[in-house]
């Protein structure tokens, strides 16, 4: 994978941040969603641990049901997001298999659909993040 750097100065500090990119390439609708929905989890989690004060952070988290404030959900922000991850990447499995056949590429749309109820999609984005929401097609 191509990791790029770049170098932020402001007034008190210089700071590197890495960019990490990918591009996967798939056949099938359901997959390609399936994929993001992964893709950004992890960016979730990797925030959540490495840096959790970011007020978009913040507001994305109430978007799923066992991290918003009041929950009475005892595991840690961590564990939850990384069981989600687990979840997505079995179902990616699924999602892949059902996608590689026309008889069954339907099948891959009902299973993206019950994953999606089972994990919600957060539609985190870091701050002046210049890619589009997929959340209308997600």
């Amino acid at each position: 994978m191509p990791i790029h750097s770049q170098i932020l100065e402001d007034e008190n500090r210089e700071l590197r941040i890495f960019h990490i990119e990918e591009t996967l390439e798939v056949y099938d609708g359901s997959l390609a969603l399936a994929i993001d929905h992964l893709l950004n989890q992890i960016k979730v989690l990797v925030s959540v641990a490495y840096l959790p004060s970011g007020d978009n952070l913040k507001e994305v988290l109430q978007k799923h049901p066992l991290l918003r404030r009041g929950s009475q959900e005892k595991r840690s922000p961590e564990r939850i997001l990384l069981a989600d991850c687990i979840r997505l990447l079995d179902s990616l499995v699924e999602i892949s298999h059902l996608a590689s056949y026309p008889e069954t590429i339907n099948q891959a749309a009902v299973e993206l659909e019950e994953l999606r109820k089972d994990v919600p999609f957060l539609d985190y984005r870091y701050e002046d993040d210049p890619y589009p929401s997929d959340s209308e097609r997600e």
